[in-house]
C-alpha cells in the first residue's frame, strides 16, 4: 500500500510545484518565527573626518504567518470483499486516495491565485496598492508579457528599496500553449513588417498550464499570471509537516464488523509569503 502511495503521488500531473516554494513546519501552531522583516536601515552616510557617525533605528513590518492543517479520507472493505480480492484493490484504491490528496493541494494554490483573496497586509492578493495587477485583460502577447516582466522588475520592498525580482514561470488556463511557444520560441517578431527582432526570443520563462484555470473561470475571462523565481522573491509557498509530502495510511478492525477501514491523511499548509513575486493579467473568456 504505501509503495504503490508513493508511486502513484509522484507521479500525479499536477502543477502547483512548478511555481511554488516548499518548506517545512514542526507542528500545527501558526508560526511566529518570521513574523515581522527587519529593513529600512538605509544607505551608509558619508563621515567626514573627525565627524560622528549617526545613528540609525531599523524598521520592521509584519510578514505573512504559516500554519498546517491536516486533510484525509476514510475507506474500507469488507471481509468477504477482501478475501475475494488479489493485490489490486490494496494498491489501486490507496493510490486514487494519495492522488486526489495532490490534486486537492493543487485545487487550493490556483483557488487563491483565481478568488483574490485578502492577505496577511489586510488588502486582496492582486491589488492596485500592490503594483501586481494588470488593468485591462488580454490574452498572452509580447507586449503583455512584456509589461507584466517589466511590472514584477520595478517592485520594491517593504521599506521602499529596491528588489532584484526574475520573472521564471508563466502560468495559464489550457489554449495558451501553441501561442506561447511561438512567442518566446520565434527570433522575429510575428507579422511585423519588418522582421523585428524579438525580445522575448529564449527569455528564461517556463511554461505552465493548468486546466484547474478554465474549470473555475468557466465561459469567464480567464486570468494568468507570472511568478518570479523562488530564489529572489517568493510568492505562494506550501509546508508540508516535518517535510512529510506523501499521505500517512493506517489499517483498522471496526469491533463488531467484519472487514478493515483505511484511514488515509496528509497536513499541509499554503500560504502567500509576498505578493512581489506574483502579477495577474485579468485575461479574457476563452
Amino acid at each position: 500500500i504505501r509503495k504503490s502511495i508513493v508511486e502513484l503521488y509522484n507521479h500525479v500531473p499536477t502543477t502547483f510545484q512548478a511555481f511554488t516554494t516548499k518548506g517545512s513546519l514542526k507542528d500545527f501552531k501558526t508560526t511566529a518565527d518570521h513574523e515581522y522583516v527587519i529593513g529600512g536601515v538605509g544607505d551608509f552616510l558619508l563621515v567626514p573626518e573627525n565627524g560622528e557617525i549617526k545613528a540609525d533605528i531599523p524598521s520592521t513590518q509584519v510578514l505573512p504567518t504559516r500554519k498546517l492543517d491536516t486533510y484525509g479520507k476514510q475507506f474500507s472493505m469488507t471481509r468477504q470483499a477482501f478475501i475475494n480480492d488479489d493485490i489490486g484493490f490494496l494498491t489501486e484504491v490507496p493510490g486514487l486516495y494519495a492522488t486526489a490528496a495532490k490534486k486537492t493541494i493543487d485545487k487550493q494554490v490556483y483557488k487563491i491565485l483565481f478568488n483574490n483573496d485578502t492577505i496577511f497586509d489586510g488588502k486582496t492578493l492582486f491589488h492596485a496598492d500592490h503594483a501586481n495587477l494588470i488593468g485591462t485583460g488580454t490574452k498572452p502577447t509580447q507586449a503583455s508579457i512584456q509589461a507584466m516582466i517589466l511590472q514584477m522588475q520595478k517592485q520594491t520592498d517593504q521599506f521602499g528599496e529596491a528588489i532584484y525580482i526574475n520573472p521564471r514561470t508563466i502560468v495559464v488556463p489550457v489554449g495558451y500553449e501553441f501561442d506561447l511557444a511561438v512567442i518566446l520560441r520565434s527570433a522575429q517578431v510575428v507579422g511585423s513588417a519588418n522582421n523585428d527582432i524579438n525580445p522575448l526570443y529564449n527569455y528564461p520563462l517556463q511554461i505552465v498550464q493548468s486546466p484547474v484555470l478554465n474549470a473555475l473561470a468557466g465561459a469567464n475571462a480567464c486570468p494568468w499570471f507570472m511568478f518570479a523565481d523562488g530564489s529572489s522573491c517568493r510568492g505562494i509557498q506550501v509546508d508540508y509537516l516535518n517535510g512529510q509530502e506523501t499521505p500517512t495510511v493506517r489499517r483498522m478492525e471496526t469491533p463488531g464488523q467484519l472487514g478493515f477501514v483505511w484511514d488515509m491523511y496528509l497536513d499541509w499548509g499554503i500560504s502567500v509569503r509576498d505578493y512581489r513575486g506574483i502579477c495577474k493579467n485579468p485575461g479574457v473568456a476563452l
